[in-house]
């Protein structure tokens, strides 16, 4: 089994767990929205018994926003470490993709939900090659 290894911004607060993972979703809702002010986030989806905090258990804060959802953050540099949906992922984690150590070699988003929320801009340009 691989484990996949995560931290906040500033390193304070570090998280692992073990593969396999439920899925990777590319989420356009205006809750994921605000919660990561950007256009659309990713997210990994894992059980809550894969999840583990290694570093920092001290500085998390959580911000609850209804009876079913949560966010856990650092509450030194604001990261998102990981956050609870129990109407859609109960039982879960979803932790941002961003904050994980390489995702980019092992990682992909697999589902977009909440697509008709799409930013117009994208809907514009989702067909454009990317240029780095």
């Amino acid at each position: 089994m691989s484990t996949i290894k995560g931290s906040c911004h500033c390193n304070a607060v570090k998280w692992q767990f073990i593969l396999p993972i439920k899925t990777v979703v590319k989420c356009h809702c205006q809750n994921c929205r605000k919660l990561q002010g950007s256009d659309y986030s990713s997210w990994i989806i894992v059980s809550q018994d894969q999840l583990e905090v290694t570093k920092g258990k001290d500085h998390l804060s959580k911000y609850v926003s209804n009876e079913t959802s949560s966010k856990t953050f650092c509450s030194i540099c604001g990261s998102a470490a990981y956050l609870v949906n129990g109407k859609h992922f109960p039982g879960n984690f979803v932790i941002p993709l961003g904050s994980i150590n390489n995702y980019e070699e092992a990682l992909a988003p697999q589902i977009q939900v909440y697509t008709p929320n799409k930013a117009v801009w994208l809907k514009l340009h989702e067909d454009e090659p990317v240029f780095s």
